[in-house]
């Protein structure tokens, strides 16, 4: 890795820790709202895991316009040690919720995770450039998109180990501690970036909800191609948080597996998801070809109907009352082949998505960069919670889950052919290399 300086390296686990923090803390107050049978607010243990999502996506809908103007104003890196002691302070609330056994408190404080997130996202993407030069920017932007889901799946094993001994949760209460403080030692290593503080007449902070994510909007639709960037980005996140979601339900309903083929599963496709862009990267030498966002993205479909191929043809099989182990999980027909797609699907996701921000980061001026970073977070959140809507519709009239993938990769050509009609001029570039 000697093309990535050490700032980048301090970056890196900045945002490493912070993820890794939010998952760990998210997962366990999950698990001990299942396990304990929590309820609150007249919503059940099941509603309250479901309403865990909205309240940490909840701040990036409405603040994720504010960040980026703070972000784009203020020297960011001061910025970024700012929101990190905050995040110390926010673990210690977790501590005392976690000592009460407070729920209404602990549901307050993932809110304030979510709040960290959503701060310091633009402030992440916006110093990638200033830390690598744009040739790096693809290998800048694979090892930031790959830490960021093994930060994913790391915290959400250990957050569920964490809080399987509800009696003993002080190793639950260190971890958080230790987590926040070493992303504060990683970014207290970030040098200044000089000459990036905007004088308030440029950049005015725009508190309200409504006009500040409406100018933001504004701001990334300027440019056609910032537009397309962002859009294909919100299509990645609408896919992936609704594939990440029926993982699970593939394991238990389909394949009548236990908790443990749930996280082989999730294990296989985040691995897909770290490794695509390092092989992009190695096969395109650092450049961006825009002719291969939509092409991953039309060959993501062919992996999504074999799901639903596989799914159809795997239920129509007759199981028994038992659940399976991840060495009876293997026994079965079709089990491989499952993962193998989840894997495929995973790569090409990891090849259609970095290439977009590491374009973003290219085309898009400095001193607008953490705007746009956050709108794209505020269209995220808005396709996150479009999947979400879709997949509760659709359970609700019980259709089954070959469909449901059915539906998703026929949704998925329809946006792969309106990205390929936005960079038909690029396929000559790509036939040429």
């Amino acid at each position: 890795m000697k093309k990535i300086n050490t700032e980048f390296w301090s970056l890196f686990w900045t945002q490493f820790f912070g993820a890794l923090n939010d998952n760990v803390f998210k997962n366990a107050l999950i698990i001990m709202i299942t396990y304990q049978g929590v309820t609150l607010f007249g919503f059940n243990s099941q509603a309250l895991v479901a309403l865990c999502g909205g309240i940490f996506i909840l701040p990036f809908f409405f603040l994720s316009a504010t960040a980026g103007q703070l972000a784009d104003r203020f020297e960011k890196t001061m910025m970024v040690k700012i929101i990190k002691k905050i995040e110390i302070l926010i673990c210690i609330l977790a501590i005392v919720g976690l000592y009460q056994r407070n729920y209404y408190l602990l549901l307050f404080v993932l809110f304030l995770f979510g709040l960290h997130s959503t701060f310091f996202g633009p402030l992440k993407y916006s110093l990638i450039p200033n830390y690598s030069n744009k040739d790096n920017l693809v290998l800048a932007n694979t090892l930031i998109s790959s830490g960021t889901f093994v930060a994913i799946l790391c915290g959400t094993i250990i957050g569920g180990l964490a809080a399987t001994n509800q009696n003993n949760l002080w190793g639950l209460k260190f971890l958080l501690i230790l987590f926040a403080t070493l992303g504060l030692m990683a970014a207290n290593r970030l040098k200044p970036i000089e000459n990036t503080e905007v004088p308030a007449e440029v950049i005015f902070i725009d508190w309200n909800f409504w006009t500040s994510s409406k100018d933001i909007l504004k701001l990334i639709f300027k440019n056609k191609m910032v537009g397309i960037l962002i859009i294909g980005l919100s299509w990645f996140w609408f896919l992936g948080a609704g594939l990440l979601s029926l993982l699970p339900l593939v394991s238990k309903n389909i394949f009548h597996g236990n908790a443990q083929v749930a996280t082989l599963m999730l294990f296989v496709f985040t691995f897909g998801m770290g490794i695509g862009p390092f092989v992009l990267e190695k096969i395109t030498k650092g450049k961006v070809f825009r002719a291969l966002i939509p092409i991953s993205l039309m060959a993501m479909s062919f992996f999504i109907f074999d799901v639903s191929l596989v799914l159809n043809l795997v239920a129509k099989q007759t199981f028994g009352p038992e659940i399976f182990s991840i060495s009876e999980f293997f026994q079965l027909k079709m089990s491989t082949r499952i993962l193998v797609d989840f894997f495929c699907l995973a790569f090409l996701g990891g090849v259609f998505t970095v290439p977009q921000f590491a374009e973003l980061q290219r085309i898009s001026s400095g001193l607008e960069l953490s705007r746009i970073i956050a709108g794209n977070n505020i269209l995220n959140t808005f396709s996150i919670v479009s999947i979400a809507l879709l997949l509760t519709v659709l359970h609700q009239q019980h259709i089954s889950l070959s469909i449901i993938f059915g539906i998703i990769g026929f949704l998925n050509i329809i946006m792969s052919m309106v990205l390929i009609y936005n960079y038909r001029n690029e396929f000559n570039k790509f036939w040429r290399f």
